[in-house]
């Protein structure tokens, strides 16, 4: 008898061993194609109970096993026919997936039908007949379910008709962050600081909520003050040029700025811009470095925020050795001289320049020049670095180039007066001074050879670039020089 039972061992763990190796199989299997894994701890449990005492003798005591085993079996079982009619059809896109609240349901209830049958069968325990008899226990078991009822069903009724995704982001009375997953019976948010936190499905279906979907553009609305002494249309101007020149800002729908409200020593600006992203953290991000970028270009224009007009002590502000106002006419000079562009022309002429450049401060990730505009001045780059970027079709551009200190960029468009060729971002804080077209104009008009000198600095740097030949570049020489000449209105002389 002892070795009919080992030689029975013996084969339930051949049988094991191939049922494993199916197993085995199936999960390399759906990894290649990519399809949902099957279920493995229960059917490796279920294997390994069925090889030690499926078909051994046991005791009367010990007869509680057998419903073990049977138990792990109905469960493996269950969980691959869900996998196999459930999962795997759908996403092989023969129809669609259905929710996993109702997959999770439908085996929870075959589940309980498989256990009242195996423990009535094996220990003839009629777990039916112990409810429905006694009205206490039914009672309190109806009184103990009630909450818990209420998230089942309300679990339900958001997989049925569901007012957000994954991904999304909610806001439930005082809670919010981002969807991570919806279960049976609640469901799991990820707030901006990493946490998680589980709200019942019954609070989620009963309560206001506010959804943003990562599918669609999301509107970031914040505000800012300004001072009395810029004009509104003015103030608007910029506060738009600001959010549109940033490269996160969806050009549709547009951003907007209008006027909240006159205060006593301001005037409050509201503004909205749309962007891609539905988290909290993308919207303050944003958010900072669109303010971040309009006190940059306040500066620029000489403009401040405004402060209380009751203070009556003297101010004195902190100004950091790069700010801008600390470069005079001398150092101006000096500064052009050390560019490619300027240190050939005389030196006589640049210090008379000087003194019409303005020197300019951007923060990090500032549009300085874009593609296709139109523009009257060139840059040179004193502090800090911009890069240079061509349009491929993503938001941000194709990267081409980075520019450092003493560099120039924008000067095809002050000579000729074409449309910028490409966008120009500050990558960091950088200072660079600006030359408009009209600031040559005095040195044009008092000395008209300055602009055959520009022209022959301009073209051989370009013919330099591309790489032209000598006719090339002659001629490049000669059709920037006409196009000056058209520019500063002194064509023939």
């Amino acid at each position: 008898m002892e070795g009919a039972e080992l030689m029975g061992l013996l084969g339930r763990g051949l049988i094991s061993l191939a049922l494993v190796g199916i197993l085995l199989t199936l999960l390399v299997a759906t990894r290649r194609l990519r399809l949902p894994p099957p279920p493995r701890v229960m059917p490796l449990v279920a294997v390994i109970l069925w090889w030690l005492l499926s078909g051994t003798t046991r005791p009367a005591g010990l007869r509680w096993l057998g419903a073990v085993d049977d138990l792990a079996i109905a469960y493996a079982l269950i969980g691959l026919l869900a996998w196999l009619l459930l999962e795997c059809p759908a996403a092989l896109g023969w129809w669609r997936p259905t929710a996993k609240i109702l997959r999770d349901l439908l085996s929870l209830g075959l589940s309980a039908v498989a256990t009242v049958v195996v423990l009535q069968r094996q220990a003839n325990l009629n777990l039916v007949g112990l409810v429905t008899t006694s009205a206490v226990l039914t009672a309190v078991i109806g009184l103990a379910a009630q909450e818990t009822l209420k998230d089942l069903f309300a679990g339900i009724e958001l997989q049925l008709d569901p007012p957000f995704r994954e991904g999304d982001w909610i806001t439930v009375g005082t809670q919010s962050g981002t969807v991570e997953s919806l279960h049976l019976m609640s469901t799991r948010l990820r707030r901006s600081d990493g946490s998680t936190v589980n709200l019942p499905n019954n609070t989620v279906a009963d309560s206001p909520m506010h959804r943003i979907s990562q599918q669609e553009p999301v509107g970031n609305r914040f505000g800012i003050a300004l001072g009395y002494e810029i004009p509104p249309a003015r103030a608007r101007q910029l506060l738009e040029r600001v959010m549109a020149d940033n490269p996160l800002v969806l050009r549709e729908p547009p951003p907007e700025a209008w006027i909240g409200g006159y205060e006593d020593s301001l005037i409050r600006y509201e503004l909205l811009a749309f962007q891609r992203g539905a988290s909290e953290r993308d919207r303050l991000r944003l958010r900072s470095a669109l303010l971040e970028q309009i006190w940059y270009a306040l500066e620029r224009q000489g403009w401040e925020l405004p402060y209380p007009v009751r203070e009556l002590k003297r101010r004195s502000f902190w100004r950091d050795p790069g700010h801008p106002a600390g470069v005079d006419a001398s150092l101006t000079a000096e500064l052009l001289r050390r560019s490619w562009l300027f240190t050939q022309l005389d030196p006589a002429l640049v210090e008379r320049l000087a003194p019409s450049v303005r020197c300019l401060r951007f923060g990090p990730g500032e549009t300085i020049v874009a593609e296709g505009e139109q523009g009257d001045a060139l840059f040179q780059v004193v502090h800090g670095e911009v890069e240079v970027f061509k349009a491929d079709g993503s938001p941000l551009g194709r990267s081409v180039a980075v520019l450092g200190s003493d560099q120039v960029f924008g000067e095809m468009t002050v000579c000729t007066g074409e449309p910028r060729t490409a966008t120009v971002r500050s990558r960091g804080e950088c200072v660079l001074l600006e030359v408009e077209r009209d600031d040559f104009l005095p040195l044009v008009e008092a000395d008209p050879g300055l602009l055959e000198a520009l022209a022959s600095i301009v073209g051989r740097r370009r013919s330099e670039l591309e790489k032209l030949s000598s006719p090339d570049a002659a001629r490049r020489q000669t059709s920037i020089l006409e196009r000056m000449r058209q520019l500063f209105a002194l064509e023939g002389t």
